[in-house]
């Protein structure tokens, strides 16, 4: 994978493991407000559409300790791609309870594309996506602080974060993500 883009950049630098801490702050009163804490891991795949240049299983698990004080495990998973030729990260649902016959997650349909430009900052990038879900609306924002040179396309992330805002007939809630890297990934996307 080239990576002489700074969306190519971020892309790569998602790889690896990741430390993570979600607020979770609803305006209904059925739906928990709490913090979640656990763990995310970009792993490569071989690409499963030839239009996608490469691609990370994301997977996470943690806790959520809710405000009314109960505890429950959860855990996610998403696809991540990077379309070269568009210069574009779309993330994508993972069928749930399939895989393929190689064992792999089987990719379901698309939750945003990120839509990425700089933020103005110092080597800050800044990503944007929506998804309408029968009738809830989901808003991401990205941001992304890439320590070395974003301009030539290289560099890698220790930290990044995520926010979603959610508003529906049954859902009204903000969810902020914080990701700080656990180790430098070992394996490269190519």
């Amino acid at each position: 994978m080239a990576t002489g883009t700074p969306t190519a950049a971020i892309f790569k630098s998602l790889q690896g493991s990741w430390r993570l801490k979600r607020s979770l702050d609803s305006a209904l009163p059925g739906f928990p407000s709490g913090v979640f804490e656990g763990t995310a891991i970009f792993s490569p795949r071989q690409p499963s559409a030839h239009t996608v240049a490469a691609e990370l299983l994301y997977s996470e698990q943690g806790e959520l300790k809710t405000q009314n004080g109960f505890t429950l495990k959860a855990n996610r998973k998403y696809i991540y791609r990077f379309n070269e030729v568009e210069d574009k990260i779309s993330a994508w649902f993972v069928k749930e309870d399939t895989k393929q016959e190689d064992g792999k997650e089987e990719v379901d349909y698309l939750f945003h594309d990120i839509e990425t430009e700089d933020a103005g900052a110092e080597k800050s990038m800044v990503g944007r996506g929506e998804h309408l879900c029968d009738m809830d609306m989901y808003w991401a924002y990205y941001e992304f602080r890439m320590p070395q040179v974003v301009e030539e396309g290289e560099g890698g992330m220790d930290v990044f974060g995520v926010r979603y805002k959610v508003k529906g007939p049954t859902k009204d809630y903000t969810s902020d993500t914080a990701y700080e890297r656990t180790f430098a990934a070992s394996v490269s996307v190519r």
